[in-house]
Formats: C-alpha cells, sequence, structure tokens
C-alpha cells in the first residue's frame, strides 16, 4: 500500500475521531507507530544508524509504551547528519514543502514535508475549532505573521472543504498592523472565532473592548505560539467578554494540544503525534509530574520526527480528561516566552518578525540565536554559528537588520560561543528590557531619549 493512500485513510480516521473511543484512538496511534518506525528503520539512514548503535530493532516497538526503547533526539544531533540522511530513501529533499521552524526555541532548522503530509497535519486544528463550537459556516480571523505558501503547497483541499462549508472560513491579518488597524479588519470581518499571539491578542482587545464589534460576533478567542500568563488569559477575556483557550503546537508537528473547551488541561492530538512527558533518563514521568516534552510526527515519514526534543517543558496530565474526550492531556507548557519589542517610532513589534525576516531563509548555518532589547532604542542578536558565516552574509544580516528596525535603533550582531540559559534553566531567544509580559517590566514612557 502507497504511503499517498495511507494517508488518505489516516485523514478519514481523523475526522471521525472526536466520536471514537480512547481505545480506538490508542489502536490507531500504536498501528501508527509501528509502521513508522519500521518505515524509518529501512528507509532513512539517519534512524537506522542510530537505533543500531542503540542496539533498538524496529520489531522492539509495539505502540507507545515502547517507545523509551528509543532514543531521543536533539535538533542539534539531527542536524549533523546530512539533509538526504534525513530524508526516506529516493527522495530529493528540495522537491518537498519546506517549513522553516519559528525559531522559537533559539533553534531553527528546515523540515521537509509532502503535500499531503503538510494537508494531513491541518486537520486537528479543525478538530479543536470544533470543540468550541466553530462550525465549517463560521469565519475566523487569525493575527500572524505574513506567510507565503511554497509553489507546491496550492492548498486546494482547505479550498475545497471551505467552499463545502465543511472548513471554516479563514481569514490572516499580518501581526505587524497597528493594533487600531487590526481592530478595524476584526470589525469589518466580524469573525466568530479570534486568534493570535497572547501579548498581540492584549493590545487588540483593548482596542476593541473601547470600540466593540457590533453586533457581537466573536465567540472564543485562541491563543498561540507563546506563553499565555494568566495575566494575560484575563486581560482578554475581560475585554473581549468571551473565553480565551490555549493551543500548542511547533512547526515540526503543528498542533500537538489544544484546551479543553471548558477550560483546564490541554487535550493531546493522540492521532497525529505523540506526546511524551519524559523524565532526565527519557521514560515518561506519572501524571502531575513535570519533565521534557518529546514528540513523534505520527504522519511524517518524508523526514520523519521520532522522539524529537523541541525544548519545552510540560506537565503530565491525566491519561483522558474529565470532560469524556477520548484524548490524553497535559497541562502547564512552559515555552516560548517571547516578549515583543516597542519601538521608539510608536511600533510595537514581535520577536518572530525579526527571526523571521533576518534568518529563516537560511538558517542551517545558526546553532543557536538570541534576540535581545536592551533599551528602546537598541536591539541585540547573539548568534552561535553551526559553519564560520563569511563577512558578506554578516554584512547583510546587520544591513538587513538595521532596515527592519528603522531609524533611531541601534541594531548590533554578535557572533558568540555560546549563550547562557536563565537561572532557571530555561532558554529565553527573545526578551526586552523595557517591556515584559513574562517580568514584570514596563516602561510607561515608549520614547527614544531625548538628546541633552
Amino acid at each position: 500500500m502507497s504511503l499517498s493512500l495511507d494517508a488518505l485513510r489516516s485523514a478519514f480516521a481523523i475526522r471521525g475521531h472526536a466520536r471514537a473511543s480512547r481505545a480506538e484512538i490508542v489502536s490507531f496511534r500504536d498501528r501508527q507507530l509501528r509502521k513508522l518506525v519500521r518505515h524509518a528503520y529501512h528507509a532513512v539512514p539517519y534512524y537506522r544508524a542510530l537505533w543500531d548503535e542503540h542496539g533498538v530493532h524496529p520489531d522492539c516497538i509495539r505502540g507507545a509504551a515502547d517507545m523509551p526503547l528509543l532514543p531521543t533526539v536533539t535538533k542539534t544531533h539531527f542536524r549533523e547528519a546530512p539533509e538526504i540522511e534525513r530524508v526516506a530513501a529516493g527522495l530529493d529533499p528540495e522537491l518537498l514543502i519546506p517549513a522553516a521552524s519559528s525559531g522559537s526555541s533559539g533553534r531553527p532548522f528546515m523540515i521537509r514535508r509532502s503535500w499531503l503530509e503538510q494537508n494531513v497535519l491541518h486537520l486537528p486544528r479543525v478538530r479543536a475549532l470544533r470543540s468550541y463550537g466553530i462550525k465549517g459556516t463560521d469565519r475566523a480571523l487569525n493575527i500572524l505573521n505574513p506567510k507565503h505558501a511554497h509553489a507546491r503547497d496550492n492548498k486546494i483541499i482547505g479550498r475545497t472543504l471551505v467552499a463545502l462549508k465543511l472548513q471554516t472560513q479563514q481569514k490572516r491579518v499580518s501581526i505587524h498592523l497597528d493594533p487600531e488597524a487590526i481592530a478595524a479588519e476584526v470589525r469589518a470581518y466580524r469573525p466568530a472565532m479570534l486568534s493570535g499571539y497572547p501579548n498581540m491578542l492584549a493590545r487588540v482587545s483593548g482596542v476593541l473592548q473601547r470600540e466593540p464589534v457590533r453586533p457581537p460576533s466573536i465567540r472564543v478567542a485562541l491563543t498561540g505560539a507563546e506563553a499565555l500568563t494568566p495575566d494575560l488569559r484575563r486581560k482578554i477575556e475581560a475585554r473581549l467578554g468571551v473565553p480565551v483557550r490555549d493551543q500548542y503546537g511547533s512547526n515540526e508537528c503543528n498542533l500537538m494540544a489544544w484546551e479543553c473547551s471548558h477550560g483546564g488541561p490541554l487535550h493531546t492530538s493522540d492521532d497525529t503525534v505523540l506526546v511524551e512527558v519524559v523524565g532526565a533518563d527519557g521514560v515518561p514521568v506519572a501524571p502531575g509530574e513535570i519533565g521534557e516534552v518529546v514528540v513523534t510526527a505520527l504522519h511524517t515519514f518524508t523526514m520523519p520526527l521520532i522522539r524529537f526534543r523541541i525544548g519545552d517543558v510540560a506537565e503530565q496530565g491525566s491519561g483522558v480528561c474529565e470532560c469524556g474526550a477520548p484524548f490524553g492531556t497535559i497541562r502547564g507548557v512552559q515555552g516560548r516566552m517571547l516578549d515583543m519589542f516597542p519601538l521608539p517610532d510608536g511600533r510595537v513589534i514581535h520577536p518572530y518578525w525579526l527571526s523571521e525576516s533576518l534568518i529563516m531563509d537560511d538558517p542551517d548555518w545558526i546553532e543557536n540565536f538570541q534576540l535581545t532589547q536592551e533599551r528602546i532604542d537598541r536591539v541585540m542578536m547573539r548568534i552561535v554559528p553551526r559553519a564560520e558565516p563569511t563577512s558578506e552574509r554578516l554584512a547583510t544580516l546587520r544591513a538587513h537588520g538595521v532596515e527592519l528596525l528603522g531609524a533611531g535603533v541601534d541594531f548590533e550582531l554578535l557572533i558568540v560561543d555560546s549563550i547562557p540559559s536563565e537561572l532557571s534553566g530555561k532558554f529565553r531567544p527573545a526578551r526586552s528590557h523595557v517591556t515584559s509580559s513574562y517580568d514584570d517590566i514596563v516602561v510607561p514612557a515608549l520614547r527614544a531619549p531625548v538628546p541633552s
């Protein structure tokens, strides 16, 4: 059976799993794990060499309970292998759809997927919206970074489902617009669901509180991509008058978990990704314990990601949610603490804009990076290179940074040997010393100092 036919059958099954039993989802997940592990061993040189080194054969893996037999994989180790050894034999990486990781961990790299895999990964988001009462006849507005679809990712499945009223109509609004302009887009579009990064949603919701959507249309606000603090949640809910629900995803696996429609834990997307919360020994921790998040993308066969460490920490939840949904749970994801940067000209930019604009077209030369706003008129980017950058590359990067930040802002680029983590052990890829939702830093007057 071809992988394409298998992917289509899996997509059909996933669409019905919200109404399935827990046993049915576990059985589906474990079958998918067995297929994936066998495929990776026989078709992907990277995994065959890694597992042979650890003395593990794919026949030992019967399901999720056996996955700790396999070693975990770090981004650094994964990228050390040539790309041709990380994709399935016979595939040309250049003919696959590229997706650069967001760099939210400070360690960007390029992912490759087939057209069908790219579309299957969208299904959990449709399911999450359904759980919040958002139907195919509703509209959703997403405040995100501008994204240009790859030429091979023609979105035909999504467009067909929208036309048939089986999928919510989506509108994407650039996060680079000021909150007043974004709020105007929201009022004109009148969505049932509003989503975006927590910090930006808090700012836009303040405008919508003064000038709301009339008549009211928004029924739920979704957040993701950065940590949702209790304070940010309270602000958004109070200003919009609707519940806020958080989502947990990554470019490696797309949506991995979504908050229960009743609030509380996050449901893990067990039929598209195996989410393990593990201790230092790589073995899953008990419910209520904290550990590192390790993921396995169940439907990515072109460039498999198996027991992949994405750099986040979470609390292991119960086997199933009290709401009765047939999915496992996690709580308290600790990751992606990303401050927004206020600038002297009044703009407030998201660090994703800087990182994606500066390095995401060619991320593989970078081992690690960090953006720090030291003052309102000074931003520093530290890079730990994997390979020595040319002087031309650095000059281009500096010039682009200066152009993005604009007049009156110093942009300093430093090539360093290492970047230290916080005292807590958490790495902060973007931090502002001017204003921060995570450090309780707020400078009221967001203006450049007046020259003496």
